[in-house]
């Protein structure tokens, strides 16, 4: 009678568990989105200007001393030429733009970060692609957009820093340091 027992269990359990020839395939379908890899920007110094670099992706590039009279003016001697070198980008990337970002003033200009009394007022600094007017100043609010030709995505996007007044006739000598962030988007 035992070996009854066992022949119906094992019968059971036969029933249960399925054979290879009942199994069944299943087909699994993958979505993915690819993306392209973003470049690296680096600054350079353009047309004679000082640009360095601390190795961290913040640069400074500097404006010699320049006299009140050039500002109000706005002569060359108030600004300096850098450019934006894409690299290592992915051969799908047709179009790059630029966003600007700082403590914007009146004018589409970031006003000095410094505060003591040394400090030059109502000077500003603006962003705008090498030879455009004053008027073409990227808006330092995130909203401005400079969109890069493919020319400019192959060899560099080319652009000015000027020191110019916020307020005519109201500036005055001093020191001036102020930050902008570039913010880049690809596609």
């Amino acid at each position: 009678m035992k070996w009854n027992k066992t022949l119906l269990t094992t019968s059971l359990l036969g029933l249960l568990l399925p054979l290879t020839s009942q199994a069944e395939s299943i087909n699994v379908d993958f979505t993915a989105t690819v993306t392209e890899t973003t470049c690296n920007i680096t600054l350079k110094a353009l047309n004679g200007s000082k640009v360095t670099d601390d190795g961290s992706d913040k640069y400074t590039l500097t404006i010699p001393d320049v006299g009140l009279d050039k500002i109000v003016n706005a002569t060359e001697a108030a600004q300096a030429d850098f450019k934006l070198v894409a690299s290592g980008c992915s051969n799908g990337i047709s179009n790059i733009k630029t966003k600007i970002t700082g403590a914007a003033t009146s004018g589409n200009l970031i006003k000095t970060t410094l505060t003591d009394t040394s400090a030059a007022k109502n000077i500003g600094m603006g962003f705008k692609k090498v030879g455009e007017a004053d008027g073409n100043f990227i808006k330092p609010d995130g909203t401005g957009t400079v969109t890069w030709s493919t020319t400019e995505i192959t060899n560099g996007l080319d652009m000015t820093v000027a020191l110019r007044e916020i307020t005519a006739g109201q500036g005055t000598t001093g020191a001036f340091e102020s930050t902008a962030t570039f913010s880049f988007t690809y596609q």
